[in-house]
């Protein structure tokens, strides 16, 4: 099939990161930047027994929902893969994917409608960008080749702002390595952390330049061989339903500034009906969740690997509290005498390890609130949970990445109702 000549495609649906989806004699081909409704020449650039890749040659008819994507390098820059579909097709999308990776375990009425990102621009609080030969941006699609960036459309204004000082500096910063932003929510504050061998002056010259431009506060953090110089704040505070919880340059915080509340709403809504119980929550951050559910008088005992994100949560929560600064997996051979009416956790993409979902399944809680930013890797633990009686009872897909092929998804699954 690799190496025939070109192929017309009619795109039907959309795939699990970003892919439009088509078929040529049967075999499915996933085509980056299809939309549905699209008829493409197509090449084959990989090709696999039961499905193949394939780059566009030529959009022979567009679909009705293509648009003009709002930024220059769209296409070769690897952050965004939709911003050339209008935002209606791209919830219709995710709705479908949630529903096509979760479908063994849906029960009647537990999908809910997703929630939108609104606005669905500037809604990016957090982005590592790339230094390589002169240039400042994101990595090309499946490659390390980094492609120049001037301003992100899906980037915080202030995050813009700093992209353009840093551009200026480049020239007097040769030593630089990679870059992290990362702002708060109302732009108030915005972390910087830098790989560099540079000297002190530029640094300072740099510093200044950010807080002048940008109109945030600015903390600056250098790192060079375990040596870490910074000026200004070394964590900033953000608000989660009202509460705050301070964040540093490495901590993990939800990056959608317009969501951040629905999603810790969601979370807490539907742990309440076992909050009476104590409750385990793994892969906790600095505590989006855990704060609210503290607040809100539930027993939590709350787990982190990551060392500066759980000496963070300690911070933000009172001092009774209780917080294990360890791995999920020995947190887990530490509790598992122990009894939890509910378990939430929040994983990384990669889901949980195989001892992590056998110790949840072992400690047999009343019901597991996960949250979820792939839905595939958690069907793939869920389906563990499904075998010990559990049942998904609620799924509720949120929009936290406009403009990408990804997706939040909170789901629940209860062995028996609080009641019994």
């Amino acid at each position: 099939m690799r190496g025939e000549r070109p192929m017309r495609i009619e795109i039907e649906s959309l795939a699990l990161g970003g892919y439009g989806l088509g078929r040529w004699e049967g075999k499915v081909v996933f085509v980056p930047y299809g939309v549905p409704g699209d008829v493409l020449e197509v090449e084959i650039t990989e090709d696999h027994r039961d499905y193949a890749f394939g780059r566009i040659l030529k959009i022979e008819e567009p679909s009705p929902h293509r648009v003009s994507p709002p930024c220059p390098v769209f296409g070769r820059c690897g952050g965004c893969q939709w911003l050339h579909m209008d935002y209606s097709l791209q919830l219709e999308a995710k709705e479908l994917l949630v529903k096509r990776e979760l479908r063994k375990f849906l029960e009647k009425d537990a999908l809910q409608p997703i929630v939108p990102s609104d606005p669905h621009m500037e809604y990016r609080t957090r982005a590592k960008l790339r230094v390589a030969k002169g240039q400042i941006g994101f990595y090309q699609e499946k490659s390390h080749q980094v492609v120049a960036l001037g301003h992100c459309p899906v980037m915080t204004s202030n995050m813009n702002k700093a992209l353009l000082v840093l551009y200026h500096r480049l020239k007097d910063l040769r030593r630089v390595g990679e870059i992290d932003l990362f702002s708060r929510g109302d732009e108030e504050t915005l972390l910087v952390s830098m790989k560099s061998r540079e000297r002190l002056g530029a640094i300072h010259d740099l510093f200044h330049a950010l807080k002048k431009e940008t109109e945030s506060r600015v903390g600056l953090r250098v790192l060079w061989k375990g040596k870490v110089s910074h000026l200004g704040p070394k964590t900033m505070e953000e608000k989660i339903l009202g509460h705050g919880i301070l964040v540093g340059h490495d901590t993990f915080f939800q990056n959608n500034r317009f969501l951040r509340d629905k999603l810790a709403a969601v979370v807490l809504e539907q742990a309440k009906p076992w909050l009476e119980g104590p409750v385990l929550e793994l892969y906790a951050g600095a505590g989006t969740f855990t704060v609210p559910l503290v607040k809100e008088g539930a027993r939590v005992t709350a787990v982190e690997g990551h060392i500066p994100s759980a000496r963070l949560l300690k911070e933000n929560l009172p001092p009774e509290a209780e917080v294990m600064e360890a791995s999920c997996e020995k947190a887990l051979e530490k509790l598992k005498d122990r009894s939890f009416s509910l378990v939430i956790l929040d994983p990384p993409r990669t889901g949980c390890t195989p001892p992590v979902r056998q110790a949840i399944g072992d400690l047999s809680p009343q019901a597991i609130l996960y949250v979820s930013c792939n839905p595939a890797t958690m069907a793939r633990d869920m389906a563990q949970w499904k075998e010990k009686g559990y049942r998904l009872t609620f799924l509720q897909p949120l929009d936290m990445f406009p403009h990408t092929g990804h997706i939040e998804v909170v789901g629940v699954m209860a062995k028996e109702g609080p009641e019994g």
